[in-house]
């Protein structure tokens, strides 16, 4: 048995997946009298940290379903500059997201906004009392995903898994919602392989420079999975849009990379193409998606196939955390306590 407090978070969330998804189907009605009460034309999603990557792949999610215009941006931006990033008109709605409802730069955000009178708030959090809730006019308390440990790992999945249901209800995308119903059985079947997989990468310590390619809504999770390594051990850690990466990082490849590729239905075509370029100077490449036989199985992370990619999001996720945590133990670190880093940050008072 594991004695960190990380380990048994990564494990319990197919558990917590369902206990979101059964909240946030009670709470649909609510939810999208709010919206309709509001009838926003355009989203703004917002956090920090790993917060700020959810909102990232949220974001994606969202304009997809619906239609609706979304995008993110961090949230000292909002804080600090929100006409810069708002517009009053026409009705925004801005959705922000913080696992303590505490972080300083996500609560002042809101009161911005709000008190500008730029934009309806929704937030996130898996604080129900906390004073991000006080200051929304609208929140989604997920109390079931709080957490011990410094690093955010169930948090991520739960909050992004809420925000992809926000989107489906208001799509009314039954296809959708139905994949969402699949998402914790198939987390559960999947754990023990990610598991695996990730103790034996972790063992290769030959590898000290790591890359994490996505794309789309990818991209956000290839950052959070980027963001969990440099946390958790302090290694040199990257994350692009992968084709982007073509066009100048490449040049940084050598026998100390290992590059991980999340891989989807849209960029599968160029992931073919691109994967020998990665694997040219001597980098390791693994693929995370659906199988396909045009690789080994030493080179992929194989995910349940049959999902929208959209929708297959949080699958990603176990691996990624799994990997860190395994790391971490390697460099006999200690995962739920991360050098420089506490739970919730705070900054001074206004002005000083």
């Amino acid at each position: 048995m594991q004695p960190y407090a990380t380990y048994e978070e990564i494990r319990r969330q197919p558990e917590t997946w369902r206990t979101s998804l059964d909240f946030m189907s009670e709470t649909k009605d609510p939810i999208l009298r709010f919206i309709r009460e509001n009838q926003p034309k355009s989203v703004l999603f917002t956090g920090c940290g790993t917060s700020y990557y959810l909102s990232l792949t949220a974001a994606r999610f969202f304009q997809v379903q619906t239609g609706i215009p979304a995008h993110a941006v961090p949230a000292s931006e909002v804080m600090l500059q929100p006409s810069s990033v708002i517009r009053p008109h026409p009705a925004p709605l801005l959705i922000a997201s913080s696992r303590s409802g505490e972080t300083t730069e996500v609560v002042r955000a809101v009161e911005e906004v709000r008190r500008r009178k730029l934009a309806r708030c929704l937030a996130v959090t898996c604080e129900p009392s906390s004073r991000l809730t006080e200051v929304a006019d609208f929140s989604i308390p997920l109390p079931h995903t709080r957490e011990k440990s410094v690093v955010m790992t169930g948090s991520f999945t739960n909050m992004l898994l809420a925000l992809q249901l926000f989107a489906a209800f208001l799509s009314e995308n039954q296809n959708v919602l139905e994949d969402m119903q699949k998402l914790p059985r198939l987390g559960q079947k999947q754990l023990l392989t990610a598991e695996e997989q990730a103790r034996q990468t972790a063992l290769d310590e030959s590898r000290n420079h790591l890359i994490y390619l996505g794309l789309g809504e990818y991209y956000g999770l290839a950052c959070e999975a980027m963001l969990k390594m440099k946390e958790m051990t302090q290694l040199f850690c990257e994350a692009y849009n992968p084709l982007e990466f073509r066009h100048g990082p490449i040049s940084v490849l050598n026998e100390d990379c290992r590059v991980f590729l999340l891989s989807g239905r849209t960029s599968r075509e160029y992931d073919a193409d691109l994967i020998p370029d990665l694997r040219k100077q001597g980098s390791d490449v693994k693929v995370v998606g659906e199988p396909t036989d045009s690789l080994d199985p030493g080179q992929r992370v194989d995910l349940p196939p049959g999902l929208e990619d959209g929708c297959r999001s949080i699958l990603y996720l176990p691996f990624f955390q799994f990997l860190a945590y395994y790391q971490t133990l390697q460099l006999k670190l200690n995962p739920d306590q991360p050098r420089n880093l506490g739970q919730v940050v705070r900054l001074g008072k206004k002005g000083e």
